[in-house]
């Protein structure tokens, strides 16, 4: 008998082709990033997904809302989730995207949002903490 009838062969995704559309408050995503990545000196770091080093949170780009979803960001924008709050992927051959792969994502657990593309890859970068980057004054509420 061949191992890969005993599902121990290699995963294989749903094929679709056309566009998907959410339904409810949904949000499908995909351009998720499951490679490699770069620390600053230069040290590539081999891909870490199914390992337990490999639960992290992860940016992607939003596809699409469902019709119920009022949250800030919109199709486009990045988003930042919560580590493996996303369903398994499916591989779409999107009319004007090309093949890509998509993924339902716990709305409740989308941590930070972005228009352009956050260096995902990129481990050791610093930030600079000496200047607040918010206005505290902007939480006090002028009765």
């Amino acid at each position: 008998m061949d191992a890969t009838t005993l599902g121990a062969g290699p995963k294989l995704k749903p094929q679709l082709k056309g566009t998907l559309r959410p339904i409810k408050d949904r949000v499908l995503a995909y351009n998720m990033n499951f490679g490699e990545r770069k620390t600053k000196g230069g040290i590539i770091i081999t891909s870490d997904d199914g390992q337990e080093r490999g639960i992290r949170s992860r940016w992607c780009q939003v596809y699409a809302k469902g019709p119920t979803n009022k949250d800030d960001y919109e199709v486009g924008d990045w988003i930042y989730v919560d580590h493996g709050r996303w369903s398994r992927g499916v591989m779409l051959d999107e009319p004007e995207l090309g093949k890509i792969e998509v993924r339902l994502i716990d709305t409740k657990d989308v941590l930070l949002m972005s228009k352009e593309q956050p260096e995902d890859g990129v481990i050791g970068t610093n930030t600079d903490l000496s200047q607040p980057t918010i206005d505290p004054s902007s939480f006090v509420r002028e009765e």
